[in-house]
């Protein structure tokens, strides 16, 4: 599949419709990370759609509440992230991936996502039958690299090295076909940036 195209804008919230993954209902993983709450809606709607075999979250996942900076929210971080919960509940629990971030709660996490299996720092493993790593930023990555990278906190991107691919969750919504090891970046709704308060995310 090419890039991104004909999409139908549907989603209340500024999410489009992306027509052409209708191929990949049922058949892919789906990265994300760094999500504002305000997002949860879009992302309930997008995973319904594409009903992902796989939900990768790479870390701060109430990326409005900074706890690394005002741990006094913690209570608002919970509550959110029951939200968050509820957002992704069309993906049951096992197939469910988080590392954890910067800005995250790890025991509230787990608590939260019971099944779900939860990373405090880089992992790899085989997710859908691929070859994945994973971890909040591109530092705390595994090495050697696997297959597919999946990474966010900020907007540093690296080459693909020797046939690895590195996948940044803060850039777009990566929706990988599990049978073709395609990719396919969806951007998020401008209005995720806003809320992130930053068109480029760096390092927050």
């Amino acid at each position: 599949m090419g890039a991104v195209r004909d999409f139908l804008a549907c989603f209340k919230m500024g999410l489009p419709l992306p027509l052409c993954l209708e191929g990949a209902k049922g058949r892919c993983l789906v990265h994300i990370s760094d999500t504002p709450s305000v997002f949860y809606g879009d992302l309930d709607k997008l995973l319904g759609y594409l009903e992902p075999l796989c939900v990768v979250h790479t870390g701060d996942l109430v990326d409005e509440v900074k706890l690394g900076l005002r741990p006094g929210n913690a209570a608002i971080f919970r509550q959110r992230l029951k939200a968050l919960a509820k957002a992704m509940g069309k993906v049951s629990g096992e197939r469910v991936t988080i590392a954890v971030g910067n800005h995250d709660l790890a025991e509230d996490i787990r608590s939260v996502f019971p099944r779900a299996r939860v990373f405090d720092r880089g992992a790899r493993m085989s997710l859908c039958g691929l070859d994945v790593a994973l971890a909040h930023s591109r530092e705390e990555l595994p090495q050697p690299p696997a297959a597919f990278n999946l990474f966010g906190h900020n907007a540093d991107v690296p080459p693909d090295l020797e046939g690895a691919r590195y996948l940044n969750g803060v850039l777009g919504i990566n929706v990988i076909l599990v049978e073709s090891g395609d990719v396919e970046v969806l951007p998020y709704p401008s209005y995720v940036d806003d809320v992130r308060s930053c068109k480029r995310k760096i390092g927050l």
